[in-house]
């Protein structure tokens, strides 16, 4: 027996994008409603059609950032960025399956693209780390660089992290810090040439 027509919206959702994720925007709404339990008309009461119910489920469950915002600003920024970059890369693998889901959506465009950005909230996890940076600058506890493409560069690199291991099938267990050591480095040290060595005078 199918469960109530009082089924949640959310928990109607959460079914609907685990299947579109593991099975694409192919599947049918009956596919979708088996596997909720419900019938296929109490999917068309709430989604017009299957696209509207395929983009519902995979771009209106926007991801917390707490992990993120609860880091303490307080640590010295090296640590800082080592901690926040191990927390943006796990947050965009988790939403990962989802954005490609949609973005191989034949119906894919310029609106969908836009709901991508929301959803994967890049946006405003870039904004975190600038805000961060702009005030290590104020504090004089970094050089002075520009605040918002450091930023960029550094959650683009996470971006592209999170997608190369979904898509190479590795969904592994929470990053830790000290496994993006050498990723870190390279942002807080740059590509800047040693100085040369005063040459020694021959006595």
């Amino acid at each position: 027996m199918g469960r109530p027509k009082t089924i949640e919206t959310s928990e109607l959702l959460a079914i609907a994008r685990n299947v579109f994720r593991r099975h694409g925007h192919t599947v049918t709404t009956r596919d979708v409603a088996k596997a909720a339990g419900v019938s296929q008309a109490v999917l068309y009461q709430r989604f017009k059609t299957k696209d509207a119910l395929f983009y519902a489920a995979l771009t209106q469950h926007a991801p917390s950032l707490s992990a993120l915002s609860e880091i303490d600003p307080a640590l010295e920024p090296r640590i800082w960025l080592a901690r926040f970059a191990a927390r943006a890369k796990d947050h965009f693998r988790s939403i990962m399956p989802s954005l490609l889901s949609v973005a191989a959506h034949p119906k894919y465009g310029q609106e969908m693209m836009g709901n991508i950005h929301r959803h994967n909230r890049a946006g405003e996890v870039a904004a975190m780390v600038g805000l961060r940076v702009q005030s290590w600058q104020q504090a004089g506890q970094i050089q002075p660089t520009d605040p918002r493409a450091f930023a960029f560069a550094f959650i683009h690199a996470l971006h592209s992290m999170a997608m190369v291991e979904v898509l190479s099938g590795d969904t592994g267990s929470a990053t830790r810090p000290a496994e993006l050591e050498s990723f870190i480095d390279i942002f807080w040290h740059g590509l800047k040439p040693t100085p040369a060595k005063p040459a020694r005078r021959k006595k």
